[in-house]
């Protein structure tokens, strides 16, 4: 059936998650890089994502939708926990752009330095669950709500200004900033190509910083293409809908699975894109398995030639004696 390969596929991708996130761990530079770190953070979030989704598709499909009980307030719960995993990871995302825009100027910005600091992603991630988690409770409290594991309960004009709307202003934010990015980044090379007072140290420290700047791009790059394919066309139908009162459950299903493809391409856009997951990644899937061999003999044998070279010619000992005695 079709709810058990979903149900597979999240739990394959999970495992990956994990993969990655322990891979992006080990990495010496985590603790000093702070683009690492958020990486981490939006693969963390993904996985949460993958395991609420396979709850709420295993309660879905294993109980009736149309009668109440203790499976619909799983239901409900879950329903509002899964768009703030997604906000969570377009909160990451935006922070990582943000980090690279901050990266742009010669002296860092306070004020983005302490919107991508620590503290502010754990507000951020405390915040978008107390949002959901609020009209959650809201839902628990109101007999007259829908039944929230019928399918058209996540159509709801209410529920999708709720989800919808914070998401494309997420959208919105990141793609507004990613241009920010792109802009500076042409403007500083420029400056750089031209610049006649630096030594050819500093030019040459500044253009490795230019290019390391330009890779991580890429990497963000790929992360919000793959963002707005699975959060946009959600988005848009969403606010469609709002504006006009025609559903159609064929598009709504195939919007809402798009929501998977964020978690699902992420982790091999780090695994491909960030060269020390990739080695590691190389390593544990293409260790070979030769054993070298020992290496005392030939040791053993350069130790003796050595000696060897140190004892006196015999030849000559024999030629000094035969002198003497002549």
């Amino acid at each position: 059936m079709k709810w058990i390969f979903i149900t597979t596929l999240c739990i394959t991708l999970f495992g990956v998650h994990v993969m990655a996130a322990v891979m992006l761990a080990k990495i010496r530079q985590i603790a000093k890089n702070r683009f690492f770190r958020m990486a981490f953070y939006l693969i963390i979030s993904d996985a949460c994502l993958m395991i609420e989704y396979v709850w709420l598709t295993i309660i879905m499909n294993t109980n009736d939708l149309g009668i109440d009980g203790p499976h619909q307030d799983h239901c409900l719960v879950l329903g509002h926990l899964c768009p703030a995993a997604i906000q969570c990871s377009l909160l990451m995302t935006f922070c990582m752009c943000l980090h690279r825009l901050n990266a742009t100027f010669t002296a860092p910005k306070r004020v983005l330095k302490m919107l991508t600091s620590n503290i502010a992603i754990g507000l951020g991630f405390v915040f978008i669950h107390v949002y959901v988690l609020l009209r959650c409770v809201l839902e628990l409290l109101d007999e007259l709500a829908l039944l929230p594991c019928e399918p058209l309960y996540n159509t709801q004009k209410n529920f999708l200004l709720f989800i919808d709307g914070p998401n494309a202003i997420f959208v919105l934010l990141i793609a507004c900033c990613y241009i920010v990015v792109i802009w500076r980044m042409r403007m500083n090379r420029h400056l750089v190509n031209e610049t006649e007072s630096l030594s050819k140290l500093q030019i040459q420290q500044r253009r490795k910083a230019s290019l390391r700047m330009r890779y991580n791009l890429i990497t963000l790059s790929c992360i919000i293409v793959v963002t707005a394919c699975s959060i946009l066309p959600r988005t848009l139908y969403g606010l469609y809908i709002n504006v006009n009162d025609n559903i159609n459950g064929e598009i709504n299903r195939a919007t809402n699975n798009l929501l998977l493809l964020n978690p699902l391409v992420d982790p091999f856009i780090y695994i491909l894109r960030i060269k020390e997951i990739r080695c590691q990644f190389v390593c544990k899937c293409f260790h070979s398995n030769k054993i070298t061999p020992p290496t005392q003999p030939a040791t053993d044998a350069t130790s003796a030639s050595m000696s060897s070279n140190l004892k006196p010619p015999k030849t000559s000992s024999t030629t000094s004696r035969t002198n003497q005695l002549s």
